[in-house]
């Protein structure tokens, strides 16, 4: 008995004395046992296992995703933070371990790698966005478009899986769902299949006016990115007009009626139309029922209406400017007549841009233009719409003395005196455009009378009693006639021929405007400069020649 007893004593002395051995063994060691990123670390100073773990981030992992593979170094993708992570591998384990071993996996303290940007974007390719379901209408069939999910690269869950020992990672993704899915999809299409399944009578006064086909509201409906449904009203309306026209009644706008130097409105009449918004309730409620649609006419407001008329503040005359016709053809001053016809009556309202290109529009025959005359170079050529230039030079006085901006004006090549001195304007279709801006508090009303003599541009408002001062420089820069160069490509080939101009010189002159308010304080100040050419010879070559000298090309149909 006393020497079991004293058998046990002796153990336990020397389990007491190997445990104090292995303590002074693993002291300022990880203990046994202790694993970091699946390395044994046991025994392992703090510099050692901060120099393995170095070792580790330098090792190279595969990721897997997409049916490719990436080898990159991990420290590309995960940074470890050694210092930190070695503390916590010598801080785990108890100190029954230095006796009885027991396995301890010491979890690393890692980050995101801040070079790991473009590692992340490249795996992320293989990623895609989520498709919501769609519907369309082919004629009359609905189609749909079935939703597919999307997924897109885990971060978080990849740097999970970095900071294990694995040398081949798959990369982790994210299922993302579309926002509309093939359920809202059908609801979709079952409510586009009611509206066009058959067509829709029309029932106007108890009366049946015909039918929309389906085709004819398949046109109609909208399906938004939403998968909303609706109806174009206005689209339906333009289908039931022609069957409603004897009980249609066109709206009369408010219009303009000059009496001597006043200007008085005459109101506007409401017209009886198709009432877009109900037309469109009716065709759902039919689609949903008898598939009768019983159609109401509504009051339908003018564009302008005697209210807004009033509110343009059109009342007196402001300006008038009149220019010579000078000596013109017949079919000059048809153009002349014409444009100012194309402008009689416009409106311009405050803050609005007046052009010239956009109110008269192309000068075509098949609008009623004769040919005219066009300065091209110093070439005075046969032209479509010959007279532009005084109806827009007659306009730009106007506005000119009005003292209104002038946004956009240039002058003639040549000097045209019977234009004063420096205010002419020249325009042209896909080129120049004279253009102002109404900067006044009310509208203006342009109104137009004309001769076979002369061309008068009024225009009507509400005075606010502006004043101009203009004043004209000498000429200078003056300039005498020399030859000029031309390609024709409607002459014979090969020929030359000289065109011989009027000699006048050419020269340079400015005007300058100051417009003032009713108080005398200057609203603006603007230096209108003019540049005209001498009135040359031009030697004209045909195809095939090449001129000495720099060259136009004329127009190939003039």
């Amino acid at each position: 008995m006393k020497r079991g007893v004293v058998f046990i004593v002796v153990i336990l002395i020397a389990a007491c004395a190997a445990a104090v051995a292995r303590g002074l063994q693993f002291r300022g060691a990880a203990k046994p046992g202790v694993h970091v990123l699946g390395l044994d670390v046991a025994g392992d100073s703090r510099v050692q296992i901060e120099r393995d773990l170095t070792r580790w981030g330098n090792r190279v992992v595969t990721i897997r995703t997409g049916g490719r593979s990436y080898r990159v170094p991990r420290r590309w993708l995960v940074s470890i933070d050694a210092p930190a992570t070695a503390a916590r591998a010598l801080g785990a384990g108890s100190d029954l371990a230095l006796v009885v071993p027991a396995r301890v996996d010491v979890t690393p303290v890692v980050r995101p790698a801040t070079s790991s940007t473009n590692v992340l974007r490249e795996l992320a390719r293989t990623g895609n966005a989520p498709v919501s379901a769609g519907v369309k209408l082919q004629g009359t069939t609905v189609v749909v478009t079935p939703a597919k999910d999307g997924r897109r690269l885990d971060d978080a869950a990849l740097l999970r899986r970095l900071s294990h020992a694995s040398s081949v990672v798959d990369a982790p993704f994210r299922v993302l769902r579309p926002k509309l899915g093939n359920a809202a999809a059908q609801r979709t299409a079952r409510e586009v299949r009611a509206l066009v399944a058959q067509p829709v009578a029309i029932e106007y006064h108890g009366a049946h006016r015909g039918a929309l086909t389906p085709i004819q509201i398949a046109r109609a409906v909208h399906i938004d990115p939403a998968l909303r449904v609706s109806l174009d009203g206005e689209l339906l309306a333009r289908v039931v007009r022609p069957r409603l026209g004897s009980w249609i009644e066109r709206a009369h706008n408010a219009h303009f009626v000059v009496a001597g130097t006043h200007v008085r409105v005459v109101p506007s009449r409401p017209g009886r139309d198709v009432d877009s918004a109900k037309l469109v309730a009716a065709v759902e409620a039919a689609a949903e029922g008898d598939h009768v649609a019983r159609v109401e006419l509504g009051e339908r407001e003018p564009e302008l209406t005697t209210a807004k008329a009033d509110a343009l503040g059109i009342k007196q005359k402001l300006v008038s400017f009149t220019t010579d016709m000078g000596v013109s053809s017949s079919n000059r001053i048809h153009n002349v007549h014409l444009m100012a016809d194309f402008i009689d009556g416009t409106v311009v309202r405050p803050g609005e841009v007046f052009s010239f290109n956009r109110v008269v529009g192309p000068r075509t025959s098949e609008r009623g233009f004769l040919e005219g005359q066009e300065i091209i170079g110093s070439l005075v050529l046969p032209s479509i719409g010959g007279g532009v230039c005084q109806t827009a030079t007659t306009l730009f006085n106007d506005a000119f003395e009005l003292g209104l901006p002038i946004l956009a004006r240039i002058n003639h090549n040549l000097y045209l005196s019977h234009y004063p001195l420096g205010r002419d304007a020249t325009v042209s279709w896909g080129g120049p455009d004279f253009q102002f801006k109404n900067d006044l508090k009310h509208g203006l009303l342009i109104k137009t009378s004309y001769t076979d003599q002369t061309l008068t541009f009024t225009m009507y408002g509400t005075s606010e009693h502006r004043r101009v001062v203009a004043k004209t420089s000498p000429q200078t820069k003056w300039t005498g006639p020399s030859m000029n160069y031309a390609v024709d490509p409607n002459a014979p080939r090969g020929s030359v021929k000289v065109v011989q101009g009027t000699g006048e010189k050419g020269f340079d002159v400015s005007v300058d405007r100051t417009v003032y308010d009713a108080s005398g304080k200057e609203l603006r100040h603007d230096v209108f400069r003019s540049h005209y050419i001498p009135d040359s010879p031009t030697t004209v070559y045909g195809p095939g020649r090449t001129p000495p000298g720099p060259y136009i090309v004329l127009p190939t149909q003039i």
